[in-house]
């Protein structure tokens, strides 16, 4: 059988079908980050793959089990759907922007807030007390049901399946849903809450279970659990406890349906069955998937049944509204452009769950600017500032003071167009207009990273599109590279535009993240 699915994902163009490797039990999947700890639990190993008729041969089998040794899985590609994509829940929420000027300000308000979030967070004193979600509500979301977040996905729980919409997050690391019975529950999402009564496959959570010692127990959990009625509870905060999810830990069948049309099922993943939510933050969604570094999130449950590792790759958000992304799982063979990835170490530091990567230098238009000293993103361990994060979920990105100004400067000094008086659009400090020009006229901007294989460097190429946008139509072009935090402690934060039309991975098995330039439309 594995031979006849290899040749079938040649024959695909590496659309590969997903195989799993070998579990001897289920909650093998669970293992814990730290050495030496492990997760258990009892239930089937076997998962499901399900393929449209029309893409199917006779002697495939919708069935593998994890007890073949020789199983392999390849890769699993799913949408992801930007917040304004027309197919997104967050689309339809309350307060929605519609024309791309109203799309652009909102974004670019969302990520202020994360910007100002994340610096406070480093910041706080309580920050010692575990991670917490990088799914960042304020005052104003809360009051109006918006979101801080940009990217949503589609998802089945339970046997049969029930489809929900849930909010992507690398900053926390729970699974949990909307469920009934409902004391406080999520208005306006995608559905009716998951019905744990109307499934096969839904089983309570002991407290002797391993997973539920480590949600209690491990530091660095963003789910904080307990026992209660023999039966493992968790309660999670957002932000600084505004928001709150909370219910019992359970075991179910988690399905997810490939871009191509066909689907595999997943048994025995523990997720949260939220049966009281805060507030109204999380209107239009179903629920949040942590993608964090913690051992309870899904990647980590998973990580035997396939490598730990994730990937993206976002389309511009000019074409949001009308392209989805793409969301894989799996190992970078499997993807079309693995020998063109490149790697940096993750950056290791105990104090946040983010994915952190170390810039070395910035250049312009190919000239390396040496007013940006070389400890210039350096994390100072003491005080926890400085540093350099990938954020998925916010699309600006934030330069501490003397690399924005450096960038800045060197952009005004190549480009000579006129520049728009700043009292006017006070969001962006630097803007431009186009009216006799191109957006493909301007430079290119280069990260500088350490190199994962060597004492070199790796480089990360912004087009243009990534780092200036149309604010105004039809001429007004603002610089999407904009100033740190001014309040609490500064952090540079690499955002979605940036890392649109790139491949991004996230390899925590080697503990690397790596890109290789892509158009993310036709991946």
């Amino acid at each position: 059988m594995a031979c006849n699915l290899r040749a079938r994902s040649v024959l695909l163009v590496l659309q590969v079908v997903i195989i799993f490797q070998a579990c001897h039990s289920c909650m093998g999947l669970r293992q814990v980050l730290s050495a030496g700890q492990s997760l258990s639990h009892a239930g089937s190993s076997t998962l499901h793959n399900t393929w449209p008729e029309s893409t199917r041969s006779p002697d495939d089998q919708s069935e593998v089990s994890t007890e073949d040794s020789s199983a392999l899985l390849q890769v699993f590609r799913t949408p992801l759907i930007h917040r304004d994509h027309p197919d997104s829940p967050l689309s339809k929420a309350a307060y929605n922007t519609s024309s791309y000027s109203e799309r652009l300000a909102a974004a670019v308000k969302r990520s202020l807030a994360r910007r100002d979030y994340f610096s406070r967070r480093l910041m706080s004193s309580t920050f010692d007390g575990g991670f917490e979600s990088q799914v960042i509500p304020d005052e104003a979301s809360v009051q109006y049901g918006t979101l801080l977040t940009e990217y949503t996905m589609a998802l089945s729980i339970g046997t049969p399946p029930q489809r929900f919409f849930v909010l992507i997050d690398t900053g926390s690391d729970l699974l949990w849903l909307n469920c009934k019975p409902c004391n406080q529950c999520i208005s306006h999402s995608f559905g009716s809450p998951f019905d744990p009564s109307l499934s096969a496959s839904y089983r309570n959570t002991s407290c002797t279970d391993n997973f539920c010692k480590v949600l209690i127990d491990h530091p660095n959990v963003a789910g904080v659990g307990s026992c209660e009625d023999s039966k493992c509870r968790y309660f999670t905060a957002y932000g600084v406890g505004l928001v709150t999810s909370q219910g019992n830990v359970a075991s179910e069948t988690l399905t997810v349906t490939n871009i191509d049309g066909w689907s595999t099922s997943i048994p025995n993943v523990l997720f949260g069955c939220g049966h009281n939510q805060s507030n109204n933050f999380f209107f239009g969604s179903d629920g949040i998937l942590g993608l964090g570094r913690s051992p309870i999130s899904l990647p980590s449950q998973l990580r035997n049944i396939y490598p730990d590792i994730f990937s993206y790759c976002l389309v511009p958000f000019s074409s949001s509204t009308t392209n989805t992304s793409t969301f894989f799982f799996g190992s970078p063979q499997g993807f079309k452009l693995h020998r063109h990835l490149v790697y940096t170490p993750i950056v290791n530091q105990t104090f946040s769950p983010h994915y952190y990567v170390g810039l070395t230098g910035i250049s312009v238009n190919g000239t390396l600017l040496k007013n940006i000293p070389p400890d210039t993103f350096h994390i100072n361990k003491t005080t926890r500032a400085g540093g350099v994060l990938l954020d998925s979920g916010g699309a600006f990105t934030f330069l501490n003071t003397v690399a924005y100004t450096a960038v800045s400067q060197e952009l005004q000094k190549l480009i000579t167009l006129p520049q728009v008086n700043q009292t006017i659009h006070y969001i962006f400090p630097l803007c431009f207009d186009l009216a006799n020009a191109s957006i493909h006229e301007f430079p290119t901007i280069t990260f500088h990273f350490i190199d994962a294989s060597s004492n070199g460097t790796v480089h990360f190429v912004l087009a243009p599109e990534n780092y200036i946008s149309l604010y105004l139509e039809p001429f007004l072009y603002c610089l999407t590279i904009l100033p740190g935090a001014e309040v609490g402690l500064p952090v540079n934060i690499i955002g979605n535009l940036a890392q649109a039309n790139h491949q991004m991975v996230f390899d925590r098995v080697n503990h690397q993240i790596g890109w290789a330039s892509a158009d993310c439309s036709k991946l």
